[in-house]
């Protein structure tokens, strides 16, 4: 069995997944109605609430070609193939492996059916998935106001290519003590110089995203352990995890998760 794969559910899941996976094309999954490893027409994925059990490796039988120990969803939640096929995969999955989740949410203005269909998979998702992060839409055009509407959705997959990363590395690596489990807020800081890691963590705690308080930071870049634990005493971080690599040269990067 193999430790970790990440699968990416309709269009956006699939924008997603390309940014996500730039390491490791062979653990990554695409699932939507069209190009993609697993083609699901929308008729077939409106079944999605019927089915329980055993009944929906039956109907759905590319589910038992899922492996890994560790699934990692992603998805834009508001369309048919993305929405429904994100909750089915927690449903029938949730009993075989550890199913996690990076989902992002439709924007305000989005017409009330998408919008609708992402409540109702949000709430199932809440029910099967062992840990998630929402990420909603609106923020973007609040938070990156000087960005066009299309390079703002591009933040997503910048996002969770990160966490897809800090997932490799420490978020669900056996060795830590932390658990990835309900829903976390979150942010992502960068910091280059003599302050980097104060400047970093101040990045990330600058996050729309960052919901209720800062409790765990994942630190990757060529620190000291020694360096970091005084940066964080002046955090009200719970725990904290670095990842030594070259990959970010001279900054130094951190994931912070809220709840």
């Amino acid at each position: 069995m193999s430790s970790f794969a990440v699968v990416g559910c309709g269009g956006a899941g699939l924008k997603f997944l390309k940014e996500a996976c730039v390491h490791d094309r062979a653990s990554c999954i695409g699932i939507n109605d069209s190009n993609a490893n697993i083609v699901v027409n929308r008729k077939d994925a409106l079944m999605v609430n019927s089915v329980y059990g055993e009944l929906a490796f039956e109907v759905f039988p590319w589910l038992n070609d899922f492996s890994s120990k560790n699934l990692v969803v992603l998805s834009g939640l508001g369309g048919i193939v993305g929405s429904n096929i994100s909750v089915l995969i927690g449903k029938a999955m949730h009993d075989r492996a550890n199913v996690y989740g990076l989902f992002s949410e439709p924007f305000s203005f989005e017409s009330p059916e998408r919008s609708e269909r992402a409540r109702i998979a949000k709430e199932n998702i809440m029910k099967y998935y062992r840990g998630v992060i929402f990420i909603p839409n609106d923020p973007l055009s609040r938070y990156y106001s000087n960005l066009s509407m299309i390079e703002s959705m591009k933040i997503h997959g910048i996002i969770m290519k990160h966490i897809i990363n800090d997932f490799r590395t420490m978020i669900l690596n056996e060795d830590t003590s932390f658990r990835f489990e309900g829903s976390f807020g979150f942010g992502i800081g960068f910091g280059t110089g003599k302050d980097r890691i104060n400047l970093a963590i101040q990045d990330a705690l600058d996050s729309p995203w960052i919901n209720g308080e800062p409790k765990y930071a994942f630190f990757s870049g060529e620190v000291d352990k020694e360096d970091i634990a005084l940066a964080v005493r002046d955090y009200p971080f719970k725990e904290w995890y670095l990842y030594r690599t070259k990959e970010y040269g001279d900054e130094i990067k951190v994931t912070v998760l809220s709840r």
